[in-house]
């Protein structure tokens, strides 16, 4: 495996070479060719039903297989804090989210060099707390039901630009949130639901 500490493109000429091997010799003989890229992560979410957006930032370590076009990826962000409830420009209540992937993202390069990516992620609200952010109010579990499924794209530019993915998704139910599921029903009200966006930046380091 060849590791590269910048970002580099998946190019045509790669591909032909290998693809001119086989042809020469025999459907084996151009062994799996795999970069491993590594990028510095920033995240923007909006929430729809809040209103609000969070940036995070993180690190991402990717493997890309030339001669399939497929990928797979390792994100992993710091947690954020936002308000999650307001009265006018006063916020009632902080809440600490964090993204747990199930596992690394999968995902595909087309022929016009735009990612296709999939990722799999609980969002863990490791606390719920009031103003003064003293007491946390939910449990060590209080997370999304099931996993929440990002559906990202984005072409892929220059040598050593930074890769833009973006893409929409539907925040499930929580549970785990204690207060005999009172809380589930009301962390659920303020954050579950359609049209959430997502904006991923991975800058090569």
């Amino acid at each position: 495996m060849k590791t590269l500490v910048r970002r580099t493109t998946l190019t045509a000429g790669a591909l032909a070479t290998c693809a001119g091997v086989i042809l020469a010799t025999s459907p084996g003989a151009c062994a799996a060719t795999v970069w491993t890229l590594n990028y510095n992560a920033t995240a923007t979410t909006t929430i729809a039903k809040m209103g609000k957006s969070v940036t995070t930032t993180g690190t991402s370590t990717t493997d890309v297989t030339l001669e399939t076009r497929t990928l797979t990826s390792s994100l992993t962000l710091a947690p954020v804090t936002t308000s999650a409830v307001d009265l006018g420009s006063l916020p009632l209540a902080y809440a600490t989210v964090a993204v747990e992937p199930t596992a690394k993202a999968t995902g595909t390069i087309d022929d016009n060099q735009v990612i296709h990516i999939t990722q799999y992620a609980y969002l863990h609200i490791t606390k719920l707390t009031g103003p003064a952010k003293l007491v946390n109010l939910v449990g060590a579990n209080c997370r999304t039901a099931t996993p929440v499924r990002m559906d990202l794209s984005g072409k892929m530019q220059g040598l050593f630009d930074p890769t833009k993915l973006s893409g929409t998704f539907t925040i499930p139910q929580f549970s785990g949130c204690g207060a005999f599921g009172i809380l589930n029903s009301v962390v659920s009200s303020k954050m579950s639901g359609p049209g959430n966006t997502v904006a991923l930046t991975l800058t090569p380091r």
